[in-house]
């Protein structure tokens, strides 16, 4: 029997003592995990979302209704978590650069999602009680059965992560399922609006129906120092796309989801 296993089964009564944190990114797992969790009466004492200040507006819409289903089932409100001092996006600009993703990194989540949810959990006094009574802080991450590889980390930390999705068999078709049963919207892709990971149609998208934010993108690639990429897109700007017409150029981007992607779009 697996540790998931042990987790939901045997230890169930131990699950219920420890001290339970979902990181809700947003997206369709995160609300797929939500959605079971309560269906299967399992608990959760804190529910956090790390707004990078540059999520697109339909993601703030659904952590909102999100959150007032939860508090109908009796579970805690999603609590939004920021970085101190600045956004994402003000951090590009202030160092003329772009989101790390752009330059080959796996991901830009370290400081703008891990470190404000960590940053709470620590001023939680329910979750420092439980680690002084020796229990564990057990963190609920919503990797989905079809993509078992990102559960394979290994951490050193005070955490234990267990993946339910993947314990429940549930890949991406599931998770859909599972949010239209409920009868809850689907809450699209959850990224940045400027998302160095955006697929060509995704950026006429935004240009056609938030051209506010297509403009602050714009802005950003072009104050960005670029030496070693031509722009948002890595091995494309975003400009180029911008001044074209077909809105289905996606072998344009290369396959390299971050960190914090969380589901896209039925």
């Amino acid at each position: 029997m697996n540790v998931l296993n042990q987790i939901f089964t045997e230890q169930k009564l131990i699950l219920e003592t420890d001290f339970v944190i979902c990181s809700f990114g947003g997206g369709t797992n995160s609300t797929a995990l939500l959605i079971e969790c309560v269906n299967r009466g399992i608990k959760i004492d804190l529910i956090l979302f790390a707004d990078t200040g540059g999520e697109r507006p339909f993601t703030y819409h659904h952590v909102y209704w999100m959150s007032q289903w939860l508090i109908t089932k009796g579970y805690p409100s999603i609590i939004t978590v920021k970085a101190p001092s600045v956004t994402l996006e003000q951090d590009c600009l202030n160092r003329n650069a772009l989101p790390s993703v752009a330059y080959g990194f796996k991901s830009c989540s370290q400081r703008f999602k891990i470190q404000p949810q960590d940053k709470a959990i620590n001023q939680n006094p329910y979750a420092r009680q439980a680690l002084k009574d020796g229990y564990r802080l057990v963190k609920l991450i919503g990797f989905d059965a079809d993509e078992p590889y990102r559960a394979n980390k290994e951490y050193n930390d005070k955490f234990t992560r267990i993946y339910p999705l993947i314990e429940w068999n549930m890949g991406r078709d599931e998770c859909i399922q599972a949010i239209k049963k409920e009868g809850l919207a689907l809450p699209g892709k959850s990224s940045c609006f400027f998302c160095p990971n955006s697929k060509p149609s995704e950026i006429k998208w935004l240009e056609q129906t938030h051209p506010d934010l297509m403009h602050r993108a714009l802005t950003m690639e072009q104050q960005a120092d670029l030496k070693e990429i031509k722009g948002l897109g890595r091995n494309f700007s975003w400009k180029s796309i911008y001044q074209q017409q077909d809105a289905f150029m996606d072998h344009f981007v290369p396959d390299m989801p971050c960190e914090c992607y969380d589901g896209g779009a039925a």
